[in-house]
């Protein structure tokens, strides 16, 4: 499919999500739960999320996972490359997470309209899950940094504060890190000056 239209597809989707999150902050006023919700309000029954959704989540924990679930949405349908795994995931794991098969039944529904979502890539491009030692390594080694024009150029780090507990174990928290002199950050824009 064309990703213009998977794009369109999911801001649809987002949009209807949205709407249905203000309908039911208009009308939650008696409803404890999703299923009482959609018996009072029999309007709600056709709503995709709504329907396979567990009936016996509370309405305040389903508007609160659904802000979390769809609130990166935005920023992911204006990155250049859709990651197809975090739309699905972060719906999965906000809203389905011990409910497989209303997962299973919502992606199916929404994959009419964008024909990858909530598919699971294949076992050999799955990205290995890193371990706690790899972790640990990799916050002894030192600090480095990617700054534009400056390669893999080592930062300074500022303000590290070190604390010992009770037991002799030492942390570390750095507040931040220095780009080299000159240089600047990836998210930092240089703006002609005027005159």
């Amino acid at each position: 499919m064309n990703d213009a239209f998977e794009r369109r597809a999911l801001l649809l989707h987002l949009g209807r999500t949205l709407q249905l999150l203000a309908r039911i902050l208009e009308t939650r006023a008696t409803a404890e739960t999703i299923g009482e919700l959609i018996e009072l309000n029999p309007i709600l029954e056709n709503e995709v999320l709504l329907r396979h959704v567990s009936p016996s989540m509370s309405v305040e924990e389903f508007i609160m996972r659904t802000q979390q679930a769809f609130c990166g949405w935005p920023q992911a349908l204006i990155d250049e490359t859709l990651d197809h795994d975090a739309f699905a995931a972060s719906v999965r794991n906000r809203l389905f997470a011990l409910n497989a098969r209303g997962w299973h039944a919502y992606a199916a529904g929404l994959r009419s309209e964008v024909a990858w979502f909530g598919l699971e890539p294949p076992r050999a491009s799955r990205p290995r899950a890193r371990h706690r030692s790899d972790d640990r390594v990799a916050a002894r080694s030192p600090v480095r940094a990617n700054v534009a024009g400056a390669g893999a150029a080592a930062a300074s780090p500022r303000d590290i504060e070190r604390d010992e507990d009770d037991l002799g174990r030492t942390s570390e928290n750095i507040e931040g890190l220095s780009p080299p002199r000159g240089a600047t950050r990836l998210n930092e824009q240089s703006l002609p000056d005027f005159e």
